[in-house]
């Protein structure tokens, strides 16, 4: 792809981001039939798309660009090694070039000034139409992915191993300097997991390595030693519904928080752990409460963007459609603020939905006498991009839609109900 100074065409403003990063990459090496570039644009171009196969794109998109590989190029790009490393280090630079761009979700926690918070899961899709099978059986295949809390871009950290690999294998595999994910001297990492993500000795190591913290949920049958319990701050309103912060010992010798909470919209109770002992408590529940932005994510990913399987057999070639997959999520991402900003374009009506629902919710737990955390009633951003908002970026890149025209149509769109 060209490098556009000013883009005119949707195509050419949605992709602008990662002009040049494809050359820039210590990977890169002129191949000029199938340049990494184009490479990467198809990749990104084929996540968009809700091709059943690989074939399929080529056969229904292909046309389209000006310089299609044939089958057997694609299919060799795909499962590269150095391709991969290229898309992987093409990531790696775009959100870095995000993280300084988009708006700050946590501005509203001043507290967290000096952390870099993030929601990490595994997610898991179809086998690929040649994987083997193990007992007549296509297994899952599992990626693992961090998502930047303060700004929602999006790392894959690494692929599932073996049939079914446990989270905290994983997570072990990338280690404590990759889950730190390039963040500066000085800045405390926090990784939001599920109670998949606890082993208290590995969050201990984490902690002193590399200045890592965690937050996760408490399951069913732990069994602590209670040490002290911590006065709760009831002047701060985004405490309301915590009802008790200890310092607890597990059995093996760990020291780490207990906190416990009431929704007050439902009245059910949670325990959430943490090796964090200086945050307010209602700021551990919110963080925790933000953990299912990571969902919704990989439901964007699943049910808007179509990404059900897998493309190929060989890992090289996972690796790489994940790491085409958070690409495409942080475009959205970045283009969507970009036509906010230039373009005065918001989704009033969906804005309009989450705070009446927010709303809502304060006056039941007014009518019960409960109060809700300030931190719930603040505004939020939308944690994923709306179908009509895909489907105006795939059709307007098919069309090669001027990006003038194309906006009004997107306002059009958002106009309606």
């Amino acid at each position: 792809m060209p490098i556009t100074q000013n883009p005119t065409t949707v195509d050419q403003a949605f992709f602008q981001p990662l002009n040049g990063l494809a050359d820039a990459s210590p990977h890169a090496r002129p191949c000029p039939e199938f340049s990494d570039e184009d490479c990467l644009h198809l990749g990104v171009q084929r996540v968009l798309e809700t091709s059943a196969s690989g074939r399929g794109f080529l056969q229904e998109h292909g046309l389209r660009f000006p310089n299609t590989p044939g089958h057997s190029n694609y299919f060799a790009a795909l499962k590269s090694p150095r391709r991969r490393e290229v898309i992987r280090e093409v990531n790696l630079a775009l959100v870095a070039a995000a993280n300084a761009t988009l708006h700050d979700r946590l501005a509203d926690i001043p507290e967290l000034a000096t952390y870099e918070c993030f929601a990490q899961d595994g997610h898991w899709h179809k086998a690929g139409a040649h994987d083997p099978r193990h007992d007549g059986t296509k297994m899952a295949v599992g990626h693992f992915y961090s998502l930047n809390l303060r700004t929602h871009t999006l790392r894959h950290l690494a692929a599932a191993e073996g049939l079914h690999e446990h989270d905290m294998s994983a997570l072990k595999r990338v280690k404590p300097k990759g889950l730190r994910q390039g963040m500066p001297k000085g800045k405390r990492v926090l990784i939001v997991y599920d109670k998949a993500g606890i082993d208290f000795a590995y969050w201990k190591r984490c902690r002193h390595e590399c200045a890592i913290y965690f937050i996760s949920r408490m399951k069913e049958n732990m069994v602590f030693d209670w040490i002290e319990s911590v006065p709760c701050d009831p002047s701060d309103a985004r405490n309301h519904g915590v009802t008790e912060d200890r310092r607890v010992r597990t059995r093996t010798g760990h020291l780490v928080r207990l906190v416990s909470y009431t929704d007050p919209q439902t009245g059910e109770q949670y325990e959430f752990l943490t090796n964090e002992l200086d945050l307010p408590p209602g700021v551990i529940v919110e963080l925790y409460r933000r953990r299912w932005e990571a969902e919704k994510v990989f439901d964007q990913i699943k049910n808007k963007l179509g990404e059900k399987k897998a493309w190929a057999t060989s890992l090289v070639a996972k690796e790489a459609q994940a790491q085409l997959v958070a690409i495409t999520h942080n475009l959205l991402l970045l283009y969507e603020q970009t036509l906010e900003i230039e373009h005065g374009v918001t989704n009033q009506a969906e804005d309009q939905r989450r705070t009446q629902r927010t709303e809502a919710a304060a006056q039941k737990c007014a009518a019960a006498g409960q109060l809700l955390s300030t931190l719930v009633l603040q505004a939020r951003r939308a944690t994923q991009r709306s179908v009509k908002f895909v489907r105006w970026i795939r059709q307007s890149i098919r069309d090669q839609a001027a990006e003038a025209t194309a906006v009004l149509r997107l306002k059009a769109l958002y106009a309606t109900s």
